[in-house]
């Protein structure tokens, strides 16, 4: 498939996952309709079934597809459902240090910076990206707690905001300081909802993890104080190694 960039720091089953979703927006296929068996898929995009698998999971887990053994997946929704219940909790691991023992130092390495010259549709559409200016940073790290790997961090943001990103040297590996340093610009609000998932093989291998380890996996959306979207991100923290401080008032309970 031309759509399937194997140099792309993207992982394939992502874009497989983005690939299905446009077609199911383009009336390829249509609410209640089977889609075509796994070995057709994994045949036009050319991966394994444990890829496909993936992104096929990833859909089904969005509402879009519904799974049933030996009849195959339906349609079962044109665009992702929306996270409802909100949630507003505190990361205890916001900073530079780390936990309930002061001690613990948070680190971070980047794995790749790349610029995207067309986003995916969900990318443009979370950071708002204008048409004429489709580009989007790619941003990939791992989070390391005393040295150990405990997450995989992916963000995206509007390359129109920020000029020669990609050339310019991070400060201590935080977006948050290269943003405020750089730019001038201090994400203000964070849009954030929280779901548990399992490694997979390339995730389990940079966190020095099992496959059968659950993720606690952040995604959501950093907006200036504007109200324009500075990023959109996806953290993957392992299950076992990290809490969340979730601080709820008795009125917001329903």
């Amino acid at each position: 498939m031309d759509s399937i960039n194997r140099d792309s720091p993207i992982p394939v089953y992502y874009q497989i996952q983005q690939d299905l979703l446009n077609r199911i927006s383009r009336g390829e296929w249509k609410l209640g309709d089977l889609m075509p068996s796994e070995s057709k898929l994994i045949a036009e995009y050319d991966v394994s079934r444990v890829t496909l698998r993936q992104a096929l999971a990833e859909l089904e887990k969005d509402g879009i597809i519904k799974r049933y053994r030996g009849k195959g997946a339906y349609i079962k929704g044109i665009s992702p459902k929306p996270y409802v219940h909100e949630l507003k909790y505190k990361l205890v691991s916001q900073d530079q240090t780390l936990g309930e023992n002061s001690g613990d130092l948070m680190t971070a390495d980047v794995l790749a910076v790349e610029l995207i010259p067309d986003a995916y549709p969900d990318v443009r559409e979370k950071l708002q990206l204008p048409d004429e200016k489709p580009e989007a940073i790619y941003l990939k790290r791992l989070f390391k707690l005393n040295g150990k790997p405990i997450a995989i961090g992916k963000s995206w943001l509007p390359s129109y905001l920020l000029p020669g990103f990609r050339d310019r040297s991070m400060v201590n590996n935080s977006l948050t300081q290269t943003l405020k340093a750089h730019y001038g610009l201090v994400p203000e609000m964070i849009n954030d909802y929280i779901e548990v998932v399992r490694c997979t093989a390339s995730e389990a291998k940079l966190l020095s993890s099992t496959a059968d380890t659950p993720l606690l996996v952040v995604k959501g959306i950093s907006l200036l104080k504007n109200g324009t979207p500075i990023e959109y991100s996806s953290t993957s923290w392992l299950g076992d190694c990290v809490r969340f401080n979730i601080n709820l008032k008795f009125s917001e309970l329903g």
